[in-house]
C-alpha cells in the first residue's frame, strides 16, 4: 500500500485532483480550542506536502480533507474518510479499546478490507482511522460525499453505543471517549474539522501542568492494534526523531 497522506486517492483521482489547503498552528495548551487560534495556511500541489512539513518543522502541520481540480477551487472531493476516536481526559486505554472495536466493525460490519485502511495514534488524546472512501461505497461531489460520510459514521457511532444513554450523543463509552462528528449530521451537513494532522508529524502541545509535550503522530499496522499496549504505543510516539 502507498504510504503517502493521500493514499486513498485512486489513480483517476489522483490525475484530477492536485491542489489542497496546508494549515499550521503553534503549540497550544489543552484548554485552546484549536478552531480559535490563529493558523497558517497556504493552497498548494499535493506534491509540495514535504516543503509545507520543512517550513515548520513537522510541527503541528495538517492539510485539508478537501482537494481541489485547480489552485484556485474547481471540482472538489474528500478524503479519507475518517473516524476520529478521542478522550479529552487523555484516557488512551479507553481510546484503544474503542479504536479496536471500531476496527472489528469495518471489518466485519462494513466489510471494509484491511488494504483499504490505515490505523494512527495522533500523538495525544486518541487514534484515527483513515478508510479509502470508495469501500465505504462514497462517491460524488465533495456536498454528497459530506452526507455519504455523516451517515456511515452514525451509523458506527450508534452501533457503538449499542443503544446506551450517555450524556452526550457521540460518546462511545463509559468514561468519555467519543467519535468526533466531523461531516455534520442531518441538521447541518458540513466539515466541522476541516484539517487532518499530516502523518508522521510532531504532534507538540502545552500540557494543564504547564510543560511543553511532544510526540509524533505514528502509524500502527492491524497486529500492533491488537497487540501493543498503550504504555509501548505511547512510548514509540515520544522517541526522539532521528
Amino acid at each position: 500500500m502507498e504510504k503517502s497522506d493521500f493514499w486513498w486517492l485512486s489513480s483517476s483521482e489522483r490525475g484530477r485532483y492536485y491542489y489542497t489547503e496546508f494549515g499550521h498552528h503553534k503549540p497550544i495548551s489543552d484548554d485552546e480550542d484549536p478552531s480559535s487560534v490563529n493558523w497558517d495556511t497556504n493552497t498548494y500541489s499535493i506534491n509540495e506536502l514535504e516543503h509545507w512539513r520543512d517550513k515548520f518543522q513537522n510541527i503541528n502541520v495538517y492539510r485539508s480533507l478537501k482537494i481541489a481540480s485547480d489552485s484556485l477551487g474547481g471540482e472538489e472531493i474528500i478524503g479519507p474518510f475518517l473516524v476520529d476516536i478521542d478522550n479529552n481526559d487523555e484516557n488512551l486505554e479507553d481510546a484503544l479499546v474503542v479504536t479496536r472495536k471500531t476496527f472489528y466493525l469495518l471489518r466485519d460490519e462494513f466489510r471494509v478490507d484491511n488494504n483499504n485502511l490505515r490505523i494512527f495514534f495522533t500523538g495525544h488524546k486518541g487514534f484515527n482511522i483513515e478508510i479509502r472512501p470508495q469501500d465505504l461505497d462514497i462517491h460524488g461531489s465533495a456536498n454528497d460525499q459530506i452526507i455519504k460520510s455523516a451517515h456511515v459514521l452514525h451509523q458506527i457511532t450508534e452501533i457503538l453505543r449499542r443503544g446506551k444513554s450517555w450524556q452526550f450523543i457521540n460518546c462511545v463509552s463509559d468514561v468519555g471517549t467519543v467519535i468526533d462528528q466531523i461531516y455534520g449530521n442531518r441538521f447541518c451537513y458540513k466539515l466541522k474539522h476541516t484539517y487532518i494532522r499530516l502523518h508522521s508529524s510532531r504532534n507538540i502541545w502545552i500540557s494543564s501542568d504547564g510543560k511543553t509535550k511532544t510526540r509524533m503522530k505514528i502509524e500502527l499496522t492491524v497486529n500492533e492494534l491488537n497487540k501493543l499496549p498503550v504504555i509501548e504505543i505511547v512510548s514509540r510516539a515520544e522517541k526522539p526523531v532521528t
